[in-house]
């Protein structure tokens, strides 16, 4: 019995042992900048499947796919794509009480050793960098962001496509970590719009190339801001916070009639080659239905 005692005893000790050393590297994980990425998640996944309960997307029976870092295996933007119901914002920012926006975006993954995104780091090629889609609907029917034509064709309003990055940007984005309406910098400029094409397995997308200058996100934490949630608190190198920067834009749009719902698939990026492969190799590959 002495013996049975005896090895009882040193099996409780050793599992108390591994349970403390356990206890001690969740600890650890839980402490390092590499388990940042992991809260993010947890909050985006939530307050993303939120904002689609009241988004175009619900309203107008509407299902998009837009391929996330996790589903295409990369591993240089975030895992998932976010939803985020933006009517009210939107709608100030216009003027136009008739325009309801659901935006859908992905940005630059986490750096493990920062604990967080990429979106800050001056030093990336996805600095400062945005991919996914736009769904504005005018409640008035007009289609947003298309002319239409003397012989009732759509083209391309290259002026009010503007809007929905401008906003994104400045509002959702910018704002959040210091920007003032006074240092704001917002310079679109539509280089080429192409004849109607295929993109995402449909017909009749137009695409459009542009050229903007805009506020880039790099800045020093000054406090909590609801963004960090999303995007880490920023740990990167300041030289210059939220100055300008130069960039490439991308818009596939295309006005689904049934619904008077406008669809852009849109890339934003400072380095060219990183807008060609997220086209490419991502935001190709989204796809969408509709009732």
């Amino acid at each position: 019995m002495k013996r049975a005692a005896q090895k009882s005893n040193l099996q409780f000790k050793t599992r108390r042992f591994l349970a403390g050393r356990l206890l001690a590297l969740l600890l650890l994980f839980c402490l390092s900048p590499f388990s940042r990425v992991f809260y993010s998640m947890a909050v985006m996944g939530i307050y993303s499947k939120m904002n689609e309960k009241t988004s175009l997307l619900q309203s107008e029976g509407i299902e998009l796919s837009v391929p996330g870092g996790l589903s295409t295996l990369r591993s240089d933007w975030y895992p998932f794509v976010m939803t985020f119901e933006a009517n009210r914002g939107f709608q100030r920012f216009t003027g136009d009480s008739s325009l309801d926006l659901t935006i859908l975006y992905n940005f630059p993954a986490f750096s493990p050793f920062k604990g967080c995104s990429r979106l800050y780091d001056t030093d990336s090629p996805y600095y400062n960098s945005f991919y996914g889609a736009y769904l504005v609907k005018d409640t008035d029917g007009d289609a947003y962001g298309f002319i239409r034509q003397a012989d009732g064709t759509l083209y391309p309003d290259a002026a009010s496509v503007a809007e929905v990055p401008n906003y994104d940007f400045w509002k959702l984005v910018l704002s959040e970590f210091g920007l003032t309406n006074k240092n704001a910098v917002f310079d679109w400029t539509v280089t080429d719009i192409s004849e109607p094409l295929t993109y995402a397995g449909e017909d009749g997308f137009y695409r459009m190339d542009a050229t903007l200058t805009v506020n880039g996100s790099s800045h020093k934490y000054d406090g909590f801001t609801q963004s960090y949630l999303q995007y880490g608190k920023p740990n990167f190198p300041v030289t210059d916070p939220l100055a300008p920067v130069p960039m490439y834009g991308r818009l596939y749009g295309k006005y689904l009639e049934d619904k008077q719902v406008s669809l852009f698939f849109y890339i934003v990026a400072a380095d060219k080659d990183v807008l060609e492969k997220c086209d490419r190799e991502i935001l190709s590959k989204s796809s969408f239905t509709y009732e």
